[in-house]
């Protein structure tokens, strides 16, 4: 083979392994609890089981703004010591709404850990539909960290009637019945 040829095929080797993105492993969405009553605050994290080489990472993270509210978002165990900025949330077609996020470390690249990336948090709306609610993360175009769309559920329950007026609705129909009976008698 001509000397020429084995550059050009070396140039080509190092051209595709760089094109590859560094995550071979699949990642995860978290849920804490996976199922919430309406109005109450529910958490969610995006884990990675095998971080590798991870310096930054630019990603979306979608979500239906008629089910969550009050959106936040931390670093996560694998990330702590990065900064993260959170843009706001912005339409992204019917009732879906995309948040930018993007992490950086000043740091040596975090390799070889399982942990979550980001930490966010949301509160389901009180008129939130009942039932399986999607939310999912992927990476923006050239991301450092390439980030396969990662989706994960939410299982909207009804809230529960506190007691006491459960208590006071059966105290009112009881005395409703016994006065129905009274004039009857």
């Amino acid at each position: 083979m001509k000397t020429d040829a084995i550059i050009r095929t070396l140039w080509l080797f190092a051209f595709v392994s760089a094109a590859i993105p560094a995550d071979a492993t699949p990642f995860s969405v978290v849920t804490t609890p996976t199922s919430a009553e309406q109005g109450k605050p529910i958490h969610i994290s995006l884990f990675d089981s095998s971080v590798a080489s991870l310096e930054a990472a630019d990603f979306w993270l979608v979500f239906d703004s008629n089910v969550f509210s009050d959106f936040s978002a931390a670093t996560g165990s694998a990330t702590t010591g990065f900064s993260l900025v959170a843009g706001t949330p912005v339409a992204a077609g019917g009732s879906l709404v995309e948040v930018a996020v993007s992490l950086a470390t000043f740091g040596a690249p975090v390799d070889g850990l399982a942990g979550s990336l980001v930490d966010v948090s949301f509160l389901i709306k009180p008129n939130a539909a009942l039932g399986d609610s999607e939310l999912y993360f992927e990476a923006k175009p050239f991301s450092d960290y390439a980030i396969p769309s990662t989706s994960g559920w939410v299982t909207v329950m009804a809230a529960q009637v506190p007691e006491p007026v459960s208590a006071m609705l059966l105290g009112i129909g009881m005395l409703a019945l016994a006065t129905v009976f009274r004039r009857r008698s």
